[in-house]
C-alpha cells in the first residue's frame, strides 16, 4: 500500500529541489540558445574554417551521452582549466553544450526555412546582409523554431536529473535522499515524477498554443 504520509513532511525539501532544477534549466537553456545561434550561423557560413569546427562540435555533443558530459565537466574540466568547478557550474556547462548542439540544428533549419526570395528582395532594396538577417530572416525563423525550442527546454529540464550523478541537490537527487530516509521509494519518486510533470506540461501546452496562433496568422 502507498503511504504518502511518510514522504509529505519532506515536501519543502523537494520544492527546494524544484527551484534548483528550474535554475539549472534556465541557465542551461539561455546559454544553449546563445551558443546554438552562434553554431547555427557558423554552420551556414561560407567559410570552412567556421563551418567544419561547428559541425564537429554539434555532432560530438549530439552523439555522446549527457551524463558522460556532466561527469567529465565535473571531474576532468577542472584539471584541464586548472580552476575549481562546482557541481552546479559543471552541470550548467555540460547541459548548455549539449543543448546548443540540438538548438543549433533547430535554428539552422529555421533560418533555411525562410524563403530565399525574401533575402534576395531585401538586398535588392538596399538592405545589407546583416540587416536582412536581423530585420527579415530572424523574426520569421524565430516563429518557425519556437515550438521546437520550447520542447528542447523541457528536454533540458528532464536532463537536469542526470546532475544527481555528481551530487547536485536538484529534484531527482533530493528524491533519492528522501527515498533513502523514508524507505519509501515508490512514494518518493511518484511525487518527484508529479513535480516534473507540473513543470514540463504547462511549457509544452503553452508552446502548442503559440504554434497554433503562428499557423493561423
Amino acid at each position: 500500500m502507498f503511504n504518502f504520509g511518510a514522504v509529505l513532511p519532506y515536501l519543502p525539501d523537494l520544492l527546494h529541489g524544484v527551484l534548483m532544477t528550474l535554475a539549472l534549466t534556465g541557465f542551461s537553456l539561455v546559454l544553449g540558445m546563445v551558443l546554438g545561434t552562434l553554431l547555427a550561423l557558423a554552420r551556414l557560413s561560407h567559410s570552412r574554417a567556421l563551418r567544419w569546427p561547428a559541425y564537429a562540435l554539434v555532432e560530438f555533443f549530439r552523439t555522446t551521452p549527457p551524463m558522460i558530459q556532466i561527469i567529465w565537466c565535473y571531474f576532468a574540466l577542472p584539471v584541464v582549466i586548472r580552476h575549481e568547478v562546482n557541481s552546479f557550474e559543471a552541470a550548467v556547462i555540460a547541459l548548455s553544450l549539449n543543448a546548443s548542439a540540438f538548438l543549433a540544428e533547430i535554428f539552422r533549419t529555421g533560418i533555411l526555412g525562410v524563403d530565399a526570395g525574401q533575402r534576395d528582395a531585401s538586398q535588392m532594396l538596399g538592405l545589407s546582409r546583416f540587416h536582412t538577417f536581423v530585420d527579415v530572416v530572424a523574426p520569421q525563423a524565430i516563429r518557425l523554431v519556437f515550438p521546437s525550442t520550447a520542447a528542447t527546454g523541457v528536454l533540458i529540464m528532464k536532463g537536469t536529473s542526470l546532475a544527481s550523478a555528481i551530487g547536485l541537490l536538484e529534484l531527482t537527487r533530493i528524491g533519492q535522499l528522501v527515498s533513502t530516509e523514508t524507505f519509501r521509494p515508490l512514494e518518493s519518486f511518484s511525487i518527484v515524477a508529479a513535480l516534473y510533470f507540473c513543470i514540463g506540461f504547462p511549457v509544452l501546452r503553452f508552446a502548442r498554443l503559440v504554434d497554433r496562433r503562428i499557423r493561423l496568422t
